[in-house]
């Protein structure tokens, strides 16, 4: 990991040497000899840091830790000449930063002093790391030490496979059978069994099965971290079955236990909690989830041994997963390896998988000819023996083959055979993480600081990546698409796993096992890299450089601790839950409030995210920390930022998502550097600075006009996401203006003012926006100025939602007939009329439909030829409705009219549908939920369906 400090710290200089050229006259010579030095150690200190690990030599670990040590000390004198050189400029005209710095000799001739000082005594030390080389002989010991694989093949090719059950059929049909059948008492069901077994994957398979869809009323799943009140589980569940009851959200423990049992009184339901350590408090979570006597069911899946997960229900045995065996070994690793499913004992299985090694340019000759087969088989036997069946190390293993020429898989696989079997696991992670290109390795090791076993945003981590430096640009590609192909790697090696992709077709939620968190921490704190805390009181505060605070068990944690070298502070706090159960004891609670006067004791902080921290102000010498480039506050307590924001001249990505903030500075507006504005309704003004690198506008609010075709949109030629409302017609012909710079669009959410604003849809078929992907639209649509017969230009749209929109059967024929479009959703009176006919041409795409609150629609006929690849039908809030399938010619309907269709989920239905025919297979698909919320809800619900696992994040944890 030390190569990974010394390549960020090289980055950095290369970096300096070309945007402050100007600054460094005189002193360019020393940077460049130290740049030299450092490369020089970075190519030996590759070798040594994996030998570091193994601690056969104590010189070794002394050396590597010297050597990183040196480059952090760069680092520090780099951010200092920087920090000084930044706030010299600051509040200057432009054309006078450059000017008065690179013509004031005073200032000039200090600052490059103090660094050429600085830059000898680091040249002297690496002098004295480097002559301890030979007189400790470690250069001698690493010629012995295994050369650092580099992998030879992409792995990212195969970064999207669907996580798939391998030999576990005895397992799902008794999870089923515990589920389906039995008691009818509620009872718990503890899935158990060794970290990486396979318990998540295998729970989440029954979950998402048509079988238990259908058989329960009500389902819900929370992921929840190791470290939390029992309290907070109910807390939690109630969030994710009623989402939509802000006003309504229980105020102390016993309203909690209260509105849970309410709200699933004779309700058949299956809770799935996974991520539980202890049942030292079991029986409360179990008081506020009602015995009905229909056969409710509760699923656990914990890391708990056999006797003490008995505890969950002591008449139900748990449900132990074992090793894989042979087959299955085989199963999982051909998989992986291929990307393909096939069975072990196939008659064609060898020659299947020599014929794809070949394919996969993975296979050289290494053995004399026929013994391919051969050599194969042993190739799964010594898998096998390596792995002993546990899925977690077939996966991650299998991933860093795939990197590999078939020739090296023997060295691979010998050094593997050599470690104890009880530290074969960790070897395996070890030599995984090794192999991870410099930049890789800070990447992965930042998962340390999420917190476990939740479900985290892509964009969010991609974004913290960029502000840390990460990432190596390269030409024709933005920072964002440089982060996901780091991620697509880390995901095909097993190191990270996908939980969903985005309508892209990129990565969208990830998460990261248990174990692989546990080894990125281990590593992560040896090499000083990053701290994870519960609490700010810390023994060496002064060495700190990037600091994770989790804490769900106070409402409040002290900041007062200095950290005078911290880089980055990550926070994850339990406001909300506390918030809400003390909210009636009135404005003066007795709540404390984090006053954030710790951060500008750090002068070099680079990215600020908070979460969770009541926090009612930031201080307003926040404007002097001139290296922030992430500030992210998710506090529901903020309600203002200072003005001196604006200072923040770095500034990349502000994240106030849950905040009450609504304007910040105008001269916030102009930071050029902005590239995401995440918030809740902050008010965008009418003028801004020259943003040409922002990418993402969200939770926007237009409250001033814009003047004909002036927009401050005009120059984000590379947004690519821009949520906006406050839309009145002051603002249409500037808008559809600023579309035709918006190229580079992909996703786009449109909310009119009130009721009598229209949005004229014209704006978006004059073939603008050709990459969107995603288009919301939220109020009445104008097609008065439309040309109803032209084709609709949205190529690339696969996901379309209205709301309010009032459109008619002709403006449906027209979006039938959107070439990529996937998902569409008509809410709350987006259609006006009593009929809606889905035509042979139309939607011939379209797998999710969602179709809520359309109250005077009563009657909808699906012709023969359309919606051909639907698969998940979502209805609510019909008064009555009648659905005709037609076959041809009026003749009646077959029953594989819709072979692709798995399920109709039904909601909010007063009355039951006339569905005509009544044998035409329909009819057999349809699940009823007894579920009252709102039609947003179901939408999302509906669209969450299958292997969608975003369902599983808890509070106000990472996913947004």
């Amino acid at each position: 990991m030390a190569s990974a400090s010394i390549t960020f710290v090289l980055n950095r200089l290369g970096e300096l040497a070309v945007k402050e050229a100007a600054l460094l006259r005189g002193v360019d010579d020393d940077i460049r000899l130290l740049r030299d030095k450092l490369e020089w150690l970075q190519t030996f200190i590759q070798h040594a840091d994996q030998e570091r690990r193994t601690g056969a030599n104590k010189y070794i670990g002394l050396w590597v830790r010297q050597t990183r040590d040196v480059a952090y000390e760069v680092e520090d004198v780099l951010d200092e000449f920087l920090r000084k050189a930044d706030l010299e400029r600051l509040g200057l005209p432009e054309w006078k930063k450059w000017l008065k710095f690179a013509t004031t000799c005073t200032t000039q001739v200090s600052v490059r002093h103090v660094l050429r000082d600085k830059m000898d005594s680091i040249k002297n030390r690496l002098k004295e790391i480097s002559d301890n080389v030979d007189k400790y002989k470690i250069e001698q010991l690493q010629s012995s030490t295994s050369s650092a694989q580099n992998p030879t093949n992409s792995a990212a090719a195969s970064w999207d496979e669907e996580n798939e059950v391998f030999g576990f059929e005895e397992e799902l049909k008794a999870l089923n059978s515990q589920l389906l059948e039995g008691d009818k008492k509620r009872s718990v069901i503890a899935i158990v069994g060794e970290s990486g077994i396979g318990k998540s994957t295998l729970a989440w398979k029954v979950y998402d099965s048509p079988d238990i869809r259908r058989h329960f009323d009500q389902r819900v799943s929370i992921n929840i971290p190791p470290h939390i009140r029992d309290t907070d589980i109910l807390y939690f569940i109630y969030n994710r079955l009623r989402p939509d009851a802000h006003d309504e959200k229980p105020s102390t423990i016993q309203e909690v236990h209260t509105a849970l049992s309410s709200h699933l009184k004779g309700k058949r339901y299956l809770v799935m909690v996974d991520g539980l350590v202890n049942f030292t408090n079991w029986n409360s979570v179990l008081h506020g989830l009602p015995d009905n006597g229909n056969s409710s069911r509760i699923m656990i899946i914990t890391r708990l041994e056999d006797k003490e997960a008995a505890y969950a229900d002591p008449k139900v045995l748990p449900l132990k997963i074992n090793y894989l065996d042979e087959n299955g070994c085989k199963e999982l690793f051909y998989h992986k390896i291929f990307g393909v499913k096939n069975k072990s004992h196939d008659k064609d299985f060898w020659s299947k998988s020599l014929r794809l090694l070949h394919k996969a340019s993975l296979w050289q000759l290494w053995s004399l000819p026929g013994k391919e087969e051969e050599n194969l088989k042993k190739i799964y036997e010594e898998i096998f023996e390596i792995t002993q069946g546990l899925p977690l190390a077939i996966v991650v293993l299998s991933g860093f083959l795939r990197t590999k020429n078939f020739t090296e898989w023997d060295k691979v696989l010998s050094q593997l055979r050599t470690s104890e079997k009880s530290k074969r696991v960790k070897r395996i992670l070890a030599l995984c993480f090794d192999d991870l290109p410099s930049r890789l390795k800070s990447c992965f090791l930042y998962f340390a600081g999420m917190p476990e076993n939740l479900i985290f945003n892509a964009r969010h981590i991609v974004r913290l990546w960029v502000a840390e430096g990460f990432l190596k640009p390269k030409k024709g590609k933005t920072m964002e698409d440089i982060g996901q192909s780091y991620l697509k790697e880390l995901i095909s090696r097993g190191m990270i796993n996908l939980v969903r992709k985005d309508p892209s077709g990129g990565v969208w939620l990830v998460t990261i096992h248990d174990r692989l968190h546990a080894f990125a921490q281990s590593e992560a704190h040896e090499e000083s890299f990053l701290e994870v805390h519960d609490n700010a009181d810390l023994l060496t505060p002064n060495s700190v450089r990037r600091l994770c605070l989790q804490n769900y068990m106070q409402s409040h944690v002290p900041m007062d601790t200095s950290f005078p070298k911290l880089r980055s502070i990550l926070c994850d706090f339990s406001e909300e839950r506390a918030n809400n159960l003390v909210k009636n004891q009135g404005e003066h609670n007795g709540l404390r409030y984090h006053d954030l006067q710790f951060l500008p004791k750090s002068k070099f902080l680079r990215v600020i995210d908070l979460r969770g921290m009541r926090i009612r102000k930031v201080p307003n010498a926040i404007g002097n920390m001139v290296h922030i480039r992430y500030m992210g506050i998710r506090s529901s307590s903020l309600a203002e930022l200072p003005s001196s924001i604006g200072r923040l001249i770095n500034l990349q990505t502000l994240d106030i998502k849950r905040s009450r903030v609504k304007n910040v500075t105008q001269t916030f507006w102009e930071i050029p550097t902005l590239r995401h504005v995440v918030a809740n309704r902050l008010n965008f003004p009418k003028s801004v600075g020259v943003l040409s690198n922002m990418q993402t506008l969200t939770g926007l609010v237009c409250s001033d006009p814009w003047e004909k075709s002036i927009s401050p949109l005009h120059h984000m030629v590379y947004l690519r996401h821009l949520e906006i409302s406050g839309l009145t017609s002051d603002h249409w012909e500037a808008l559809a203006d600023a579309f035709k710079k918006l190229e580079s669009l992909v996703y786009l959410h449109l909310a009119a003012k009130s009721s009598d604003v229209k949005i004229p849809f014209n704006m978006l078929t004059e073939f603008t926006l050709q990459r969107l992907q995603v288009l919301e639209l939220y109020g009445a649509i104008n097609m008065s100025d439309t040309d109803i017969e032209e084709r609709y230009t949205l190529p690339n749209l696969n996901r379309l939602v209205l709301k309010l929109s009032m459109v008619n059967q002709t403006f449906m024929n027209r979006i039938g007939e959107l070439p990529s479009l996937k998902e569409l959703v008509l809410s709350e009176n987006s259609y006006d009329g009593s009929e809606l006919r889905f035509s042979d041409s139309g939607f011939n795409s379209v797998t999710n439909l969602v179709m809520a609150d359309l109250k005077d629609l009563h009657e909808w006929t699906i012709r023969p030829m359309s919606i051909p690849m639907i698969k998940r039908i979502a209805l609510s809030g019909f008064s009555k409705l009648k659905i005709k399938l037609e076959g041809h010619d009026g003749a009646k309907c077959p029953k594989d009219l819709m072979a692709n269709l798995e399920e109709v989920v039904v909601c909010n239905m007063h009355e039951d549908m006339i569905i005509e025919p009544a044998d035409s297979g329909f009819s057999e698909k349809i699940n009823k939920v007894a579920i009252k919320t709102k039609s947003e809800d179901i939408m999302d619900a509906a669209l969450r369906a299958g292997r969608w696992r975003e369902s599983m994040v808890a509070g106000n944890m990472y996913q947004y």
